[in-house]
């Protein structure tokens, strides 16, 4: 198949990975893909890095007087679409979709959407018509956004959820770890619980440092290791987890660390003994956590978005409300004074994603979803 991935996204967030995930396995398995996305981004830089080939485009992000530009950007993604006579097309994102399906139309090259954000879908008239009868199938990323389009929009043909992967050979427990704990202070015999992602309320770190000092009250043998993307972005906010260590205990200081973006993550996530997701919102794919699990490390998770299909409860890791940082410091201190119970779910968290949650697994997926497109005759 010759595929289009369009992903109008000026930055690179996870729906971005997912869709250059996806284009990596599909590659591989012998298929044709470009990618169609915003001018002059990041999210167009790292799939140049990441040698696709590449077209870009803005008209279908203006707003105001701006989206008249969308109509020219239909035009040229029309010639687009017959120039290089796509077998079919797949959309990341709801910017331009009435139109870029419309153009899919007269080009005849059938169209999919792939919804990888949580915010429910409008149940509105406009939404019923683009998904039941201008795109040809849906994909959600999760069974949250698979739900709410069965309720919300319903009466399509062709839905399905296809999760995120990961790559398990980079993301693995054998392989050198890095010099992390030694260079933060801690011991082999400290029980190392890491969160990274960005420094955003959405993340819920401010979560994450009531329950480790909730934990450390029992257990002064437990390390909270925060690893930030990048702290530069966010300087205010990581001023205002930092002050929420407090500045007259030295215990919370010296075993809750901040720690900035590293390079080698495979490496630095073989350091810790769980990982933790602790979000409030978002995690449509939580890429994230698939790497922790990947590195056969359990995941102690909010039930928010992906991760309640990721995590098995009490088999891989731990699952809990979000916002409840007594229930979160209760799975530190329960995972730490059960070293071996931690290690066997961790065990089996990276079984479960080589069966599940990998590159391979998610470029098959779509292959399949997409030849039964194809197959069915559709547009």
């Amino acid at each position: 198949m010759k595929i289009l991935q369009i992903v109008q996204i000026h930055w690179y967030n996870a729906e971005v990975q997912y869709c250059y995930d996806l284009s990596e396995g599909l590659i591989a398995l012998g298929h044709e893909v470009h990618i169609l996305t915003r001018k002059d981004s990041l999210s167009a830089a790292k799939a140049v890095e990441r040698g696709f080939k590449v077209f870009e485009e803005d008209g279908f992000n203006g707003k105001g007087l701006a989206a008249f530009g969308a109509f020219a950007a239909t035009g040229r993604l029309l010639e687009l679409l017959k120039r290089e006579r796509y077998d079919i097309v797949e959309v990341h994102r709801s910017e331009g979709l009435f139109l870029i399906g419309w153009a899919c139309r007269r080009a005849g090259v059938p169209v999919v959407r792939v919804r990888g954000e949580m915010r429910p879908v409008k149940a509105n008239f406009a939404n019923r018509y683009v998904y039941r009868r201008l795109v040809d199938g849906v994909i959600a990323t999760n069974s949250t956004i698979f739900k709410g389009l069965g309720e919300r929009v319903g009466g399509m043909d062709n839905l399905a959820t296809i999760h995120g992967g990961v790559d398990e050979k980079e993301f693995s427990p054998r392989g050198e770890p890095s010099d992390l704990r030694k260079s933060l202070g801690f011991t082999a015999g400290d029980f190392l619980v890491g969160i990274v992602g960005r420094l955003s309320p959405v993340k819920g770190h401010a979560h994450f440092i009531e329950a480790a000092k909730r934990a450390l009250k029992e257990n002064d043998r437990l390390g909270f290791v925060i690893l930030a993307k990048s702290f530069s972005a966010k300087p205010e906010e990581l001023e205002r987890l930092k002050s929420l260590l407090g500045d007259n205990n030295p215990l919370h200081l010296e075993r809750i660390r901040f720690v900035d973006h590293r390079a080698d993550l495979p490496g630095t996530l073989r350091e810790f003994d769980l990982g933790a997701v602790t979000s409030v919102g978002s995690e449509a794919n939580c890429r994230v956590g698939l790497e922790w699990m990947a590195s056969g490390k359990p995941l102690v998770a909010t039930t928010i978005g992906v991760l309640p299909d990721i995590v098995e409860e009490g088999v891989t890791g731990l699952l809990i409300p979000p916002g409840d940082p007594k229930a979160l410091s209760n799975c530190f201190l329960s995972l730490a004074r059960n070293r071996e119970k931690t290690r066997l779910m961790g065990e089996r968290a990276r079984s479960r994603i080589k069966e599940r949650f990998t590159v391979e697994k998610l470029a098959s997926a779509h292959e399949r979803f997409l030849s039964d497109i194809l197959s069915s005759g559709a547009h």
